[in-house]
């Protein structure tokens, strides 16, 4: 099934069947449920209806009586068997004997992002709550328990935009278990500008509950807005973050990364590597000189950062200046405490500034020589970096001494008997659980008899040690064929399919940029197109896409998302 809407688009259930569940509910249920003053009234129904054999000598009750005690049964069990309160409201707390009474309750939008909710709720005595949300489209879901205390103000994330949610407030009981005391309805907030005037395109269904992607649009004025947006399956957006760079920054952001304490880290250009909470709070941030392009924390603490610096270089042997301004990439560790940094890894000392494939120009006066655009752990403990300007994947070890080997480009040590398993200007190396390495192939340098310019596409190359050479074990370009000239993604999944990112289009006025999910035989699973408004941008890009994690806060997943 294929859904073409705004991202923004409303996503309101029907409205509820306030009666549905009355039909269903016995008076013993609605006599455990029911407030205390209802339960004598349903406990002489019940006498009514069923009068014990040794005191039938008491006279029978008066009809009007009788309809009197039927109307409070009926409104008794009404108000505890219904699904929720009426659009916009709250119901009334019906208490249990084993929790802490639910006061009051209330709904309201997080002032900064219209994706944040906040339950507030109002307890009789101290206890944990957790809050079950659902939409009939969008899924239904249970926050973490809160910790202990009287008054909650419980965030409630993973909303998509403009939506409706019914929401039940649920109590910890001594046993461990949930009494859900009381009820209501919020509605999520929209997305903000271009996110919420942006086209999708999306079909299928991803394996992954969560994806994390980066999206950027560089504005006439040449500044940049930065976001963070994660989505779900079906790829609707339920979380989304805009970067803090200066409003009239130019730097772009590139490496998002997921980290261990639940916290999202990502990268500005050139600037600065920034924490943040799932609430978008910023939790902590350090200047970083030069970092471009990727990131990795270590356990330690400490993050490898790609950093760069501008050395002059004779190229006149090349028929280039004799006094060449040349960008010269590095793998700096960066102490976030303390802002101290220490370069770890030089490619001065392992190659020659005269080998390349290209110069990539950074502006007139200054050339990119290997161009470093990410950075992976290996199996072994090691590191796999991609040099997109020689179009090369090298294998650093543990301690940033050696360069085990490399694959493609200059003094490859890999030969590739079929010249069109080669790859040229990739991004995002990592190494497969089966010692293979997967790339995101962008064939940006090809020449156009080779391919160039035609399309790009995820490769996976089976390295042979004994025999010295690279052939491919599995590829990936959809139909009909997209192109990215730089940027992009390739990661491969827990389940053995590939999140595929073509990040950057040949013309973001007429062809979207996609994601794609696909199995290892080459069928696409799931695909989410987008395309800004050509008017308000000069260029939408997504540097990456990636595997995003099971929940945003902790929240357990009750009902997966369903297609209208």
């Amino acid at each position: 099934m294929r859904v073409s809407a705004p991202l923004g688009a409303v996503l309101r259930p029907p409205q509820p069947n306030w009666f549905r569940q009355a039909r269903f509910c016995k008076i013993s249920d609605a006599l455990r449920r029911a407030p205390p003053h209802m339960e004598r009234r349903l406990s002489a129904m019940k006498r009514f209806a069923h009068p014990p054999r040794r005191r039938s000598w008491r006279a029978p009750l008066s009809p009007a009586v009788a309809a009197a005690i039927a109307i409070a049964a009926l409104t008794a069990l009404l108000a505890a068997c219904s699904d929720s309160a009426p659009p916009g409201e709250t119901s009334a707390a019906v208490p249990d004997p084993d929790a802490p009474s639910v006061i009051s309750h209330s709904a309201s939008i997080d002032e900064n992002n219209g994706q944040i909710v906040f339950v507030s709720v109002v307890l009789s005595a101290p206890a944990r709550v957790a809050v079950e949300y659902e939409n009939e489209f969008a899924g239904k879901f249970r926050t973490a328990l809160s910790g202990m205390a009287a008054e909650h103000a419980i965030p409630v994330v993973r909303l998509r935009a403009n939506a409706a949610y019914q929401y039940a407030v649920g109590v910890e009981k001594p046993d461990g278990e949930l009494a859900y005391q009381a009820r209501g309805e919020f509605a999520a907030g929209a997305l903000p500008g271009i996110l919420d005037t942006m086209r999708r395109d999306a079909s299928g269904r991803s394996s992954q509950d969560l994806i994390v992607l980066d999206y950027a649009t560089n504005f006439l004025d040449d500044s940049i807005e930065q976001r963070i947006v994660i989505i779900d399956a079906l790829g609707y957006p339920v979380w989304r973050y805009i970067g803090d760079a200066p409003a009239d920054s130019q730097v772009s952001m590139n490496a998002i990364r997921l980290l261990p304490n639940g916290n999202i880290a990502y990268q500005l250009w050139d600037c600065c590597i920034t924490e943040i909470t799932p609430l978008g709070e910023r939790a902590s941030g350090f200047a970083a000189d030069r970092t471009h392009h990727d990131f990795l924390p270590l356990k330690d603490g400490r993050m490898l950062s790609l950093s760069a610096r501008y050395l002059e270089f004779d190229d006149s042997a090349n028929g280039g200046d004799s006094r060449r301004k040349v960008r010269v990439d590095a793998v700096n560790a960066i102490n976030p405490a303390t802002g101290e940094s220490e370069r770890v890894w030089d490619p001065m000392d392992f190659w020659d500034i005269s080998d390349r494939a290209q110069w990539g120009a950074r502006s007139p006066d200054r050339v990119d020589w290997l161009h470093m655009n990410s950075l992976e752990k290996s199996l072994d403990g090691g590191y796999i970096a991609s040099l997109r300007n020689i179009d090369q994947v090298v294998s650093l070890s543990s301690d940033f001494k050696t360069v085990r080997w490399r694959l493609g480009g200059p003094d490859s040590d890999f030969d590739f008997p079929n010249p069109a398993d080669r790859f040229t200007a990739q991004h995002t190396a990592t190494e497969l659980p089966n010692g293979n390495i997967l790339v995101f192939d962008n064939r940006a340098k090809l020449p156009a008899d080779e391919g160039g310019g035609a399309y790009s596409r995820a490769l996976e190359l089976r390295l042979d040690f004994e025999n010295k050479t690279a052939v491919k074990a599995w590829e990936f370009s959809p139909e009909p064929r997209m192109y990215s000239d730089f940027a992009s993604s390739a990661y491969r999944l827990d389940n053995g399919n590939t999140l595929v990112n073509f990040g950057r289009s040949e013309d973001p006025a007429t062809i979207p940029i996609a994601i794609v999910e696909a199995d290892a035989q080459g069928r696409e699973v799931f695909r989410l197109e987008t395309m800004d408004s050509p008017t308000a941008h000069r260029t939408p890009r997504r540097y990456r896409a990636y595997p995003g994690p099971k929940s945003i806060m902790g929240e357990t997943t009750l009902r997966a998302p369903k297609p209208r």
